[in-house]
């Protein structure tokens, strides 16, 4: 089982440099407020570059940067470089998990079923009929995401997400709930749905 013991001192990592900046303070409130309802000391630190200050007494480092630089492996390698422990995985297991190719290719050697998909580039047109679910690989809260259903929204669909990087991951859409499954050491959480009613979500 996981040890529930709260650190006394914990500086909560907020905000970053990324395009999912707002999101990241929203949740670092809650965090913050979680936590010090546990007894918790907090210290709020705004991330803006690599050259963040973490309080002296802070024993742990509670991450709630969202997409680039928080979940990467960015901020993971330089709390190691700087002895700090911090909460969730570590620098490889952000690097492949942040990335949508990479985790893509991880689920493909071990035979995880995944929808069919590919690897485009702006000026190229997915092989994939439509209805298709484009996206940039590298960022998340749904940023730059979109679902084509039809021929007349792939030009747009596919420069937007071009914004945030050349290569763009094409998925087939598979339509259906959305369930969440959360995992806290070693014990599993129970299922959450949502009622979206088949509308697309976005934070």
């Amino acid at each position: 089982m996981m040890d529930r013991k709260v650190p006394g001192k914990i500086a909560v990592l907020m905000g970053g440099p990324g395009s999912e900046r707002k999101v990241s303070l929203a949740t670092a409130r809650g965090v913050a407020k979680a936590l010090r309802s546990l007894g918790a000391g907090v210290t709020e630190v705004d991330v803006k570059d690599e050259n963040f200050e973490m309080p002296a007494d802070a024993e742990l480092g509670f991450i709630t940067i969202h997409g680039t630089f928080g979940e990467d492996g960015q901020i993971q390698k330089i709390l190691e470089k700087r002895g700090i422990a911090y909460t969730g995985e570590n620098v490889l297991g952000s690097e492949v998990a942040f990335d949508k190719i990479r985790s893509k290719e991880k689920f493909r050697e071990h035979g995880v079923t995944t929808p069919e998909w590919e690897v485009i580039q702006p000026g190229q047109r997915p092989t994939i009929p439509l209805p298709i679910v484009v996206k940039p690989p590298r960022e998340g809260s749904t940023v730059g995401v979109a679902i084509v259903k039809t021929e007349d929204h792939l030009d747009f669909a596919i420069a937007e997400a071009a914004k945030y990087g050349r290569d763009l991951l094409v998925e087939k859409f598979v339509p259906g709930r959305e369930l969440t499954i959360g995992i806290l050491g070693d014990q599993a959480l129970p299922i959450l749905g949502n009622n979206s009613k088949g509308r697309f979500l976005r934070f």
